[in-house]
């Protein structure tokens, strides 16, 4: 008993306990490091040998030893009435409940925190190329993996990573457990190709990632022509789908035997291509057409190649891209696009193509109806979620088009243009820290992808109100897309908003030499010359925009402010109406996120005309739609709620709704809202006004001496002419 009393008091008991939780916790933590690092087996043993062996130690250390306010002290030498174990018993206890509290928390977290991955739940790896040297076996094992994965996702009951994210595994040094956690699968395809003359040998492994161990793994030697290779595929597609004891589904057993083509040269010029493709750059998108052009020469019947040139033409119309015309890449894309569905009718890729096809030409329902055969096809296909989201998204639908967005980054988590959607979709719905954690997300993925730095930028200068900050981060997404037009011209506008005539003067000669007739070439050439005073070179830039896109806001704005100066109501009524109908509808004009813009700007030229009541029932629609959005962002309403209280004459709203825009960081087109715009003429004598002014031009002076520094150390480049200056 008065060793019991002496073990307790020399607190051996509470060492014990506090050592066994710590020491628990410390394998916890080792077992993740050691996962991580990718470290030899032995390293986890050892860390508890060395664990085990200090057990002892420290019980010996707690009898022998006494911790005093003087330090570290041999228990013999303390007088009894000076012992302080009692006052470091209750101190070790507090630290035996903390650390018992982490323990708990770590198996919380490692019984119910991480969701299981589905038992049917696979990626295919990047298969290696054993041939050093040989560019076509590092394609023909690119086209192998994308075999298998395109075989393998017409499993309905399968859960199936897209390629995009099983590539950044290539030659990873990560260990298989780690890989599939973060891919969040059960099993791992990994293979390896080696060339030998006309001989081709594959190995293939199909791996339980929880227990590591090989499920299944074989050996193929072939010789090497197209159509060995795709009964390759299928031959290894099928033993696995056996293993996982998933069954095809008709129509997948179907497709699963169809070659794409027996030409292995229509083949590797096609895979170029789609490596291309997926830069999404100008440049890369106009090679990807050749490798796709070459392919079909050399296979005309290859319905794929078709489906790739289709895609590049529509990727290159995209909004920011530049390349092509909206309509001209529609005009471009159909005509292959209907020819690879003349070859292949259930051709999934196809199908997903001609959803987009139709979504471009405002045809929503044939979208659609392509977009659900093609899932219906491929359960597992990661493109076509993506793009019924967009869908979604453009038709208002944000929580389904969230669902279909979050269903394709779990089937291709690693994909840059899946995760860049998803980011604009935060975004659009007001959640700007989430989106530009993605975005920075993206350039980890992919560092030259262009668009997530231009958003970066954005989210700068739209959000947080730095334009000098957005500058950054718009000449890196221009110097890593030098032939857009778009993301060189784009950044013209900070430029503006900071009194940098010259700066932005540059990047708007840029982009129309690089492209003319594309949206922010000429739109950042109507905001350059409305801010040096050339009216008339203004108005051309506008018009011009119009007949690209007619119901423009912007340039339709520069338009409506010539025509009131002008005194010319009824030219601006007029075309209003005639762009914007539904505006004019005798029982209530229809407002929505589309047109709301418009709707304000339209809603003076009324009040200006007499027609006040219509003016109301418009200015009433957007504050509707204004309630729906944030107020800042490249989705949001700025300070088109100043704009509609001062027209309706309601000073004190307008005057609040200013400072509420200034102070939340609203920097954008400040020199045209504060000293031009029409609609704010009723507060802009006002004190507060002024003073809202001159806070807002201070601050961005600041900014541009910041600019003028990065300018100073080389950090911000002017770009390089491709011709004679423009005037």
């Amino acid at each position: 008993m008065r060793l019991l009393t002496e073990l307790k008091r020399r607190n051996v008991f509470r060492m014990a306990a506090l050592y066994i939780v710590a020491a628990w916790l410390i394998m916890q933590v080792a077992e993740v490091l050691v996962s991580l690092g990718n470290l030899p087996d032995w390293v986890g043993p050892a860390i508890l040998a060395v664990l085990a062996i200090g057990f002892p130690i420290a019980l010996v250390f707690s009898w022998v030893y006494e911790i005093t306010p003087d330090g570290i002290t041999l228990e013999k030498n303390i007088e009894a009435g000076a012992s302080v174990t009692h006052i470091t018993g209750r101190r070790m206890d507090f630290v035996v409940i903390a650390l018992l509290s982490a323990a708990l928390l770590v198996f919380a977290w490692d019984k119910w925190g991480l969701p299981e991955p589905p038992a049917r739940s696979i990626a295919v790896l990047p298969f290696e190329n054993q041939s050093p040297g040989s560019e076509d076996v590092e394609f023909l094992a690119a086209g192998i993996q994308d075999g298998l994965l395109t075989r393998l996702s017409q499993i309905g009951s399968l859960k199936v990573i897209s390629r995009t994210s099983s590539e950044r595994y290539r030659g990873s040094s990560k260990s298989i457990k780690q890989i599939a956690a973060e891919l969040g699968v059960r099993a791992l395809v990994e293979g390896a190709v080696q060339r030998s003359g006309n001989e081709i040998r594959v190995n293939v492994q199909l791996i339980d990632a929880q227990s590591d161990e090989h499920i299944w793994a074989d050996l193929f030697d072939r010789n090497l022509t197209a159509s060995n290779i795709f009964a390759l595929q299928t031959e290894i597609v099928e033993s696995i789908a056996r293993q996982l004891d998933a069954k095809l589904a008709p129509t997948g057993r179907d497709n699963s035997l169809q070659m794409p083509t027996e030409n292995l040269h229509a083949y590797t010029e096609y895979l170029r291509g789609m490596k291309n493709a997926d830069i999404e750059s100008v440049d890369s998108l106009n090679a990807a057409i050749e490798n796709f052009k070459k392919a079909a020469e050399l296979d005309p019947d290859f319905a794929l190649a078709y489906v790739g040139l289709a895609d590049a033409y529509l990727t290159l119309g995209a909004y920011f891209h530049g390349g092509l015309k909206v309509d001209e890449s529609v005009a471009l894309a159909e005509p292959p696009l209907m020819h690879a569905l003349k070859l292949e009718r259930t051709l999934v890729e196809a199908q997903a193509s001609l959803g987009m096809l139709r979504q471009q030409q405002g045809d929503w329902q044939a979208a659609e109806g392509a977009y659900d055969k093609a899932i219906a096809l491929r359960p597992n296909y990661a493109r076509v979620f993506r793009l019924y989201g967009r869908l979604r998204w453009r038709q208002g639908r944000k929580d389904e088009a969230l669902q279909f967005m979050h269903q394709a980054l779990r089937l291709d988590p690693y994909s840059a243009p899946i995760n860049f959607d998803v980011a604009r979709l935060d975004e659009e719905l007001g959640r700007f820290d989430e989106a530009l954690a993605r975005y920075l997300r993206i350039i980890e993925i992919e560092p030259s992808h262009a668009f997530a730095h231009v958003y970066i930028a954005a989210i700068h200068y739209l959000v947080y109100g730095r334009a000098d900050e957005s500058l950054v981060w718009y000449g890196k997404a221009a110097e890593n897309d030098p032939s857009s037009p778009s993301l060189q011209a784009a950044q013209a506008t900070a430029y503006l908003e900071l009194g940098d005539y010259d700066g932005a003067r540059m990047w708007v000669n840029r982009g129309l030499e690089l492209g003319r007739d594309t949206f922010w070439a000429l739109w950042s050439s109507a905001l350059l010359n409305l801010y040096s005073g050339d009216n008339e070179a203004a108005i051309r830039d506008a018009r011009s925009l119009l007949e690209i896109h007619p119901r423009n806001w912007g340039a339709l704005r520069i338009l409506r402010d010539a025509d009131l100066e002008a005194g010319r109501l009824e030219a601006a009524r007029s075309r209003y109406a005639r762009l914007f109908r539904e505006l004019l509808d005798p029982e209530l004009p229809e407002v929505n996120d589309r047109n709301y813009f418009v709707a304000i700007d339209f809603a003076l030229v009324l009040l200006l005309a007499g027609e006040e009541e219509r003016a109301n029932d418009i200015l009433e629609g957007a504050l509707a739609v204004i309630d729906t959005k944030p107020r800042l962002g490249t989705g949001g309403y700025w300070v088109n709620d100043v704009r509609i209280y001062a027209i309706q004459r309601r000073p004190e709203m307008a005057l609040e709704a200013l400072r509420e825009a200034v102070e939340s960081g609203w920097r954008l087109h400040t020199w045209y809202y504060l000293d031009m715009d029409p609609n704010l003429e009723s507060i802009r004598g006002t004190p507060e006004f002024a003073q809202l002014d001159a806070f807002v031009k201070a601050d961005l002076e600041k900014q541009a001496e910041r600019v003028r520094e990065l300018k100073a150390s080389g950090e911000l480049v002017s770009p390089e002419p491709v011709g004679p200056a423009l005037e």
